[in-house]
């Protein structure tokens, strides 16, 4: 938890030298599901559902149970989500000059996340829910750990980041339409 906390201070703060520690770090997908994925994907979901289940949201106030369903899919259908869009960065970064490399657009993609997954804490109290936008700085963190992590030079490196940005905001509708499909808001 340690290392995470730290992890985070330094994507957040100082994001050009938490890359570089990052490079040389040999991360499993498996440790990065279970000691970082794992833990911050889980904000967006329950915060949501805790601000909505204690205070309502869009004129709905969901029971307990059906809300807890609903976050619990949103997690689950997260996790591979994440993994799909940094396969698809893998997949694409040749196309940038840049090298193709699962593990490392995984980390890419994970640590470019965690200031949106922070700023969706957000989520639970009434009136806040539009400081989301300050998970924006996840593009620029983004940006930074490219040349980085999937070696795409620094000419390619703006339309690279809006390729992302627009796979990540695709990946994000399909991921809002199956959870909507499977745990429909309005039988909240």
């Amino acid at each position: 938890m340690k290392d995470m906390i730290s992890r985070v201070k330094g994507l957040i703060l100082t994001p050009r030298q938490e890359w570089e520690r990052i490079e040389a770090e040999d991360t499993s997908v498996r440790d990065l599901y279970l000691r970082y994925i794992g833990v911050l994907a889980a904000i967006p979901p329950f915060a949501s559902f805790l601000g909505s289940w204690l205070f309502g949201a869009r004129g709905l106030h969901p029971t307990f149970t059906a809300g807890l369903l609903r976050a619990v899919m949103q997690y689950a259908l997260s996790l591979p989500a994440l993994f799909l869009t940094a396969f698809v960065i893998s997949m694409a970064a040749p196309y940038f000059d840049g090298r193709s490399d699962d593990r490392r657009a995984l980390a890419l993609a994970a640590y470019s996340y965690t200031p949106a997954w922070l700023a969706s804490a957000f989520g639970l109290v009434p009136g806040l829910r539009f400081l989301d936008v300050l998970g924006l700085y996840g593009i620029y963190v983004f940006s930074l750990g490219l040349t980085r992590m999937m070696r795409v030079p620094k000419d390619n490196l703006d339309v690279f980041t809006l390729v992302a940005l627009f796979l990540t905001v695709a990946m994000g509708a399909l991921h809002a339409w199956l959870v909507s499909a499977i745990a429909p808001a309005q039988l909240l």
